[in-house]
């Protein structure tokens, strides 16, 4: 791995890894702008800038001394040990230029054990038995070949860089595709450099390089006292919502709107500085972890289960001067009771209630809309305008917070950065919204009403992440760096956003009325047909014991709740995420919820499915779910006595090679059924609809084709 001195790589270091001839910094980058300008020069600036990130996020895991770090289960148990997202961003490069059609595998294992297992939600399979995690080494290599692989593709001039690049022409051809999923590429490694630095954060001491603290350089700033916070009023004005269609840098789905959405804030107080350490120790001076009135229901259950006494990242530490330690990424220090309290959302909500009773005033988090104001009003300068950072942002200050007092913003302090802060309003999708076909899933699953917005950036946030219209939430529980800034003010009511996602993916929504309605027209339920028809042929044909089957292409489950009549595991997979939201919904809740156009009023409608109509409810729980590639599925998804895969030949870039893919995954004896329009071509979709834009335009497999391609008699019955 790379050396460095201060903070900047030796040349000769920089050479050797990534091939640059000369040292630059690792920290100040700016994210690239897309407008208009020389293109080969932009194409330099682009090319920097995606293998400055891969350098940088190689440094959050020199922090980790021992081989055994990268393995250690999290004590919340709630992600992968480190091993996966070490490999997890260099495995994002190579499956998103695959979905653009731009690239073929490098390590297959690698690419299906690193794909996903990013946010908490259902589908990320945590089970470590799943699991058989290569060495750090044989990830550390890895790592060098995709950036090889990266950084020939991008010094070629195969592909011509054609400004402006926007998220609308992002897909027009392949060259618009290659640099777009270069930027979503670069930007994801860039939300991993801040997320994998809080894993490093929570290992325990014996697995950390101390010798690290030199390259993470903190803030010597630490005081003892901290500034007495107090409410600052701000009037009331319109707010311009979302990223601009036309935006001249990169942006996630989730951060557009159509252009023209606007949000009217009334006027509100807000607190001058984050909550510092000092402050909220007021809140556990009163007993507030243990007082169940400060916590909403959520909340008090994570208490109940984690039984928390002070905030994560505190240590206690009796030999300190105030008996605490703060942990940073590769040291323990006094506790710095001047800087940001780090608290997840569920601490900061009962902080609120804290604070309203104390002060006999509704007191409460920000809205996302009252941030956007007070950046408006005081911030003002974006990410790419600025001569420095305006704040403890983008790595350009510091390597850690820094005091709540220090970065002014008008009468407030870090608007931006320090500590990114919690908001009373759950991520929804704004007007105009879209989801990108290179990556469908990034923020549909999280319209759910359980992701909460953050807002401001903290000190290790760069790049997308470092702009006004960046967006991004976890669920309440979860712990990065945010802390909390409060307002007074009236209620809100911000739940009512959440009803924007009705209709919001029509796709899902059809294929969710398809597979739970009864019948269409008269016409009996598919989904139920087809689980009924490959029942009858496993139990005269397939000569084992109906234990296990897969439902490939299992979008809203139906199939695979059916086929729990006879199999007493069952297996749904597809190919995004997004499919299998209802699919969760009706295994975890019993229920999903979805919309339909009415014909007569052309109106929304939203409809409700409950698994307790249906015959198959007692058997859900017998029902998994996984996100997995048909060409490369999960290892542990092997030795089903069937395999249902439908629909999924016509959806896939590589349809030739998912039967004998499929079959490999049959036990001996067992039964496959594929099920397709045979309307399927190499390159997917988008090669079918563009046939120019195809070298391999296979048409219309027939179905003894689809038996050669299993191995024909040799193989299959």
């Amino acid at each position: 791995m790379a050396s460095w001195t201060n903070k900047k790589n030796s040349p000769v270091e920089a050479e050797r890894h990534f091939h640059h001839s000369n040292s630059r910094e690792l920290f100040h980058q700016r994210i690239p702008t897309l407008k208009a300008g020389d293109a080969k020069q932009k194409m330099r600036e682009i090319r920097d800038y995606v293998l400055n990130t891969m350098e940088l996020y190689g440094k959050v895991f020199e922090s980790v001394a021992a081989e055994e770090g990268f393995f250690v289960h999290p004590v919340h148990k709630l992600r992968h040990p480190l091993i996966f997202y070490y490999g997890h961003t260099a495995c994002f490069y190579i499956n998103k230029l695959r979905a653009a059609g731009l690239s073929e595998p490098i390590n297959p294992r690698f690419e299906e054990i690193f794909a996903v297992g990013v946010d908490e939600m259902s589908w990320d399979d945590l089970n470590e038995e799943h699991y058989n995690w290569p060495t750090v080494g044989e990830v550390t290599e890895y790592r060098l070949a995709v950036r090889d692989h990266v950084d020939e593709m991008l010094s070629s001039g195969r592909y011509k860089l054609n400004l402006p690049l926007t998220f609308e022409n992002s897909t027009l051809n392949m060259d618009n595709s290659f640099w777009w999923v270069m930027l979503m590429c670069s930007e994801h490694e860039r939300i991993h450099v801040e997320t994998a630095s809080v894993h490093v954060r929570e290992l325990p001491m014996r697995f950390i390089n101390s010798a690290m603290s030199c390259f993470w350089k903190r803030c010597e700033e630490v005081n003892s006292k901290a500034p007495v916070n107090e409410l600052i009023e701000v009037f009331g004005d319109k707010v311009h919502v979302g990223r601009q269609p036309d935006s001249s840098v990169y942006g996630w789905d989730c951060d557009y709107s159509d252009g023209n959405y606007v949000i009217d804030v009334p006027a509100f107080k807000a607190s001058k500085y984050l909550v510092s350490n000092a402050e909220f120790m007021s809140f556990m001076k009163a007993d507030g972890y243990n007082t169940q009135r400060y916590w909403d229901e959520e909340g008090w259950k994570w208490v109940l289960w984690r039984k928390p006494q002070h905030p994560w990242f505190w240590v206690r530490d009796e030999s300190r001067p105030d008996g605490y330690a703060l942990r940073l990424q590769a040291e323990l220090i006094d506790l710095p009771w001047n800087w940001p309290c780090e608290l997840n959302n569920l601490e900061a909500h009962a902080f609120c209630r804290f604070k309203s009773e104390e002060w006999g005033k509704n007191i409460r988090m920000l809205t996302e809309a009252e941030w956007l104001l007070l950046w408006d009003r005081y911030v003002g300068k974006d990410q790419m305008d600025w001569d420095k950072a305006p704040g403890n942002l983008n790595l350009e200050h510091f390597q850690s917070s820094c005091p709540v007092n220090k970065f002014k913003q008008g009468p407030f302090y870090d608007i931006v950065g320090n500590a990114w802060q919690h908001c009373e309003t759950k991520v929804y999708p704004y007007p105009g919204y879209k989801v990108h076909p290179f990556y469908d899933d990034f923020s549909m699953p999280t319209f759910d009403g359980r992701h909460a917005c953050m807002k401001g950036g903290a000190w290790v946030s760069s790049g997308n992440e470092a702009t006004r219209d960046a967006r991004f939430a976890f669920r309440r529980h979860f712990f990065q760096y945010i802390g909390l800034r409060y307002v007074e003010g009236g209620p809100t009511n911000e739940e009512r956003y959440c009803g924007s996602v009705l209709g919001m993916d029509p796709e899902v929504d059809i294929m969710t009325d398809a597979g739970f309605r009864e019948s269409v027209d008269g016409i009996p339920n598919g989904c139920v047909k087809i689980a009924e028809y490959c029942m009858a042929q496993f139990k005269a044909h397939a000569r084992v014991e109906p234990k296990r089957a897969l439902d490939f292409a299992c979008g809203a489950g139906r199939v695979s709740f059916e086929l729990s009549a006879l199999f007493s595991q069952v297996v749904g997979s597809d190919f995004t995420a997004r499919y299998l939201i209802p699919a969760y919904a009706m295994l975890e809740r019993g229920k999903c919820t979805y919309s339909t156009l009415e014909s007569s009023s052309l109106q929304r409608v939203a409809k409700m499915a409950e698994a307790s109509n249906y015959s198959w409810d007692s058997n859900r729980k017998r029902v998994t779910f996984f996100q997995s590639d048909p060409t490369n599925l999960h290892s542990h998804m092997k030795d089903f006595s069937l395999i249902v895969c439908w629909n999924a030949l016509e959806r896939s870039s590589a349809p030739a090679a998912i039967p004998l893919h499929m079959l490999s995954r049959l036990e001996e004896g067992g039964l496959l059924v594929i099920e397709c329009q045979y309307e399927w071509v190499e390159g997917g979709p988008s090669a079918r609809e563009n046939p120019g834009e195809t070298s391999l335009p296979h048409k219309g497999f027939a179905e003894e084709e689809i038996y050669n391609l299993l191995g024909a008699e040799s193989a299959v019955e």
